[in-house]
This record gives structure tokens, C-alpha cells and sequence, in this order.
């Protein structure tokens, strides 16, 4: 045996000892991006639940079927990526309280909902368009619209359908 091969012999390093360097960095980026992407999925998987629910459909219907909404915010008008709130449904009886960002080409607002469920059927006890100057309650102007048809107006709130906000 040589001196050459001797020293190599002796000093020969394994994979990790001569790889090291790179290799930490790449497996703390990739455990970085599986984290990342099982978020990402998370909340897609919840977002898409909240979206595929009732109140949320029924909420952003109302929006875009509002005159009033359209002119504020103009069409067409989209939802945002991420309601937020929560809905629990149990059997044939549940609740939701979901506040939805909604955009048009001419602003942003935010529908409030909350409803609950009985015998499979929902009730919305809140069903307001917030924008920056003022709110548009769509159970209002529903009531508005169900009075007109039925041809008595006396006791439909008319003056609360846009109201100014509070800013005490």
C-alpha cells in the first residue's frame, strides 16, 4: 500500500461529513414547505366547507341581487378567499355567524350574516352589507320588496334599509 492510498483510507469521509452544508439548508426548507403547504390546505379545506354552506350562498346571493350593493361596489362582485366566523350544524338545527369580504370594481364591504337552523330550514336574524360610509340591511330591503308585492306598505321599515354608521 502506498502513502497515497494510506492517507485516503484513513481520511475518507462518509456522505453526511462531506454533504452536510447543503443538505441541512435544503431539508429545513422542505420540512418549511410541506408545513406551509399542509396550512395552505387546511384552510382551503375549511374555507371551501364555510363556501359550500347555505348562509353563505344565500348571503352573497342577496348581495348581488341588491341594487343598492351594485351601485357601491359595481359588478361583478366577487367574494374574498377567506370568510371568517364559524358554522355549527347539528342534525336538522344548527347556527352560523359569518362576516364575508366581498369586492367590486368600485370598492370593498363586508356582509355580516348570522341565521340559525330549524327542521332544516334557516332563519337570518342578520344580513348586513357593511361599507366604509354606511350599511345596507338586505333582510330590510327583502321586507321592502315582500310589502310592495303584497301591496301593504304600512309597517315596512324603509328608512332602515341604508343607514349611516356610528362614529362615536
Amino acid at each position: 500500500m502506498t502513502q497515497h492510498e494510506a492517507a485516503g483510507a484513513i481520511g475518507q469521509r462518509n456522505w453526511w461529513q462531506r454533504n452536510w452544508k447543503w443538505a441541512v439548508p435544503v431539508i429545513g426548507l422542505s420540512l418549511l414547505g410541506l408545513m406551509a403547504a399542509a396550512i395552505f390546505g387546511l384552510l382551503s379545506l375549511v374555507s371551501g366547507m364555510m363556501r359550500s354552506s347555505e348562509p353563505y350562498r344565500h348571503a352573497l346571493a342577496e348581495a348581488r341581487a341588491s341594487a343598492e350593493v351594485v351601485a357601491a361596489l359595481g359588478e361583478p362582485i366577487e367574494a374574498g378567499f377567506m370568510p371568517s366566523g364559524n358554522i355549527n350544524i347539528n342534525n336538522d338545527a344548527g347556527e352560523a355567524d359569518l362576516s364575508i369580504g366581498v369586492e367590486g370594481p368600485d370598492g370593498e364591504a363586508t356582509v355580516y350574516v348570522e341565521a340559525t337552523r330549524k327542521r332544516k330550514r334557516w332563519s337570518y336574524q342578520t344580513l348586513v352589507v357593511a361599507l366604509p360610509d354606511r350599511e345596507i340591511d338586505l333582510l330590510a330591503n327583502a321586507a321592502s320588496a315582500d310589502g310592495a308585492e303584497d301591496g301593504d306598505d304600512t309597517d315596512v321599515r324603509k328608512s332602515g334599509a341604508a343607514k349611516p354608521l356610528d362614529t362615536d
